[in-house]
């Protein structure tokens, strides 16, 4: 299962040394195997090219944490880490059709 799928089965991406509190609650829906590989490839793509715009997805979807959060995690203003964010869900989103047309 990938790490984006939603389950917890301890191969999930480690949290512990990002400097935001995150949340403990988590209602995001399932996704299936395949697709959650499709994502995990994204993501990692997304690492390569670009740590921070990884760090905030990271951050964001993974532990729950706001963008005004971040910000102050990472003496930014909310405005360019919600633009960052936006940027880096296109690049994944980009890459997901990519690797589905694949």
């Amino acid at each position: 299962m990938g790490n984006w799928g939603g389950t917890r089965v301890g191969t999930e991406y480690p949290l512990s040394s990002w400097p935001v509190p995150m949340a403990s609650s988590d209602i995001r829906p399932m996704l299936p195997d395949n697709e959650a590989q499709i994502v995990d490839r994204a993501v990692a793509r997304l690492k390569q090219v670009d740590s921070l715009g990884y760090d905030i997805i990271v951050a964001c979807y993974r532990g729950k944490a706001s963008c005004r959060a971040i910000g102050r995690a990472l003496k930014r203003d909310h405005k360019s880490i919600s633009g960052y964010l936006t940027r880096s869900e296109a690049y994944i989103a980009g890459q997901v059709d990519a690797l589905l047309e694949g």
